[in-house]
């Protein structure tokens, strides 16, 4: 589909004035992080990104002082991710109030601290401020060899889709923990990973990729827009939603695709990739320990399609992704609308 996209004509309206830098390789909503030229005698370029944990936090999604420092740190690991960046480091904004104590403070801390670990990076510096309430932002800076770029740009036709592993579980999690529709959503631990070094391999033979922080549903809406391509999804959901997420939708009569709309999702990497260079980079993920998921395959056309055996149904996706400026912060509200959403569309 290609309705207008809400979030992308503000984007596009706020940054009409900022003039592109010469300095800076890849245009708006071309890549999860800004690539930048260093100079002819580097034989790098600089990746760079920052994010925001508010919405999250200001809900209740994320109410654990541990789990909002991990998720702080790795949603902008992740953005490095997806460009197949080397972390060098990450800087911090932290407004805190005096509703959070010193015990909170500490485990925000070591969330965060864990994290870089985890992608065995650091914090490099930031800046802490007092204020009315909680306001975590980072900023994510790592490293990407010239010769070995990829963004969001390049998906061909022909070319088959990958996930580097099942996802849904974001948009579960969120699905759990904002209704409490199921008691024993503790069984569901959502401390994700960025895929740093799967992304460092991805680089090398991929055409395209991007990571599927805001929902997989919206990654390849954003990759079929900027590629003006077809993507075709299969109905395999056993192998293409994590079984966490399979088991609720079991429970509460969820369609699994649903999983894979809501607009939190988590960590893994969506990529492209043509028949010659398929079969050496499954070999190199999965010697690294990452064994990826075929969603489906890009064709000439454009929007996002989901085949079954008995029909190929075409997505809304521009109404997926809209529905979250639609509804704004009421959560409910949005839950409601991508249940309406399914049953309109009958899969």
């Amino acid at each position: 589909m290609s309705d207008p996209i809400i979030e992308n004509q503000i984007i596009m309206n706020f940054t009409r004035y900022f003039e592109k830098p010469d300095h800076r390789i890849n245009y708006v909503h071309e890549a999860d992080a800004e690539l930048i030229f260093m100079g002819d005698d580097q034989p790098f370029y600089l990746a760079i990104t920052t994010d925001a944990v508010v919405e999250e936090v200001k809900s209740g999604l994320y109410n654990d002082p541990y789990q909002i420092g991990w998720m702080l740190a790795m949603v902008n690991f992740s953005d490095l991710a997806a460009v197949g960046a080397s972390p060098m480091g990450l800087m911090l904004s932290v407004n805190y109030s005096s509703n959070q104590n010193d015990e909170f403070m500490q485990s925000l801390s070591k969330g965060i601290s864990d994290a870089c670990k985890r992608v065995s990076s650091y914090v490099l510096g930031g800046d802490t401020n007092q204020s009315d309430a909680l306001f975590l932002s980072a900023c994510a800076v790592g490293t990407i060899p010239k010769n070995s770029i990829i963004n969001r740009v390049g998906a061909k036709s022909g070319d088959r889709c990958f996930l580097t592993g099942p996802a849904g579980l974001g948009g579960i999690y969120a699905y759990a923990k904002l209704t409490k529709a199921d008691q024993k959503s503790e069984y569901l631990p959502y401390y994700p990973s960025a895929r740093i070094q799967a992304g460092q391999i991805i680089r090398k033979y991929a055409h395209c990729c991007m990571d599927t922080s805001d929902g997989l549903i919206h990654s390849l809406d954003t990759l079929m827009r900027l590629n003006h391509c077809q993507f075709v999804v299969h109905d395999n959901w056993e192998q293409i939603v994590h079984p966490l997420a399979l088991k609720v939708c079991k429970n509460q009569n969820i369609p699994p695709w649903l999983t894979l709309a809501a607009i939190h999702g988590e960590f893994e990497l969506l990529f492209t990739v043509n028949s010659a260079h398929e079969a050496p980079l499954l070999e190199e993920l999965g010697n690294a320990g990452v064994h990826p998921v075929l969603i489906g395959n890009v064709r000439e056309g454009s929007g996002v399609l989901i085949r079954s055996n008995e029909k190929t149904t075409s997505l809304d996706t521009a109404s997926i992704r809209n529905l979250s400026a639609k509804t704004g912060t009421n959560q409910q509200d949005y839950i409601h609308g991508l249940f309406d959403f399914a049953r309109k569309c009958g899969i």
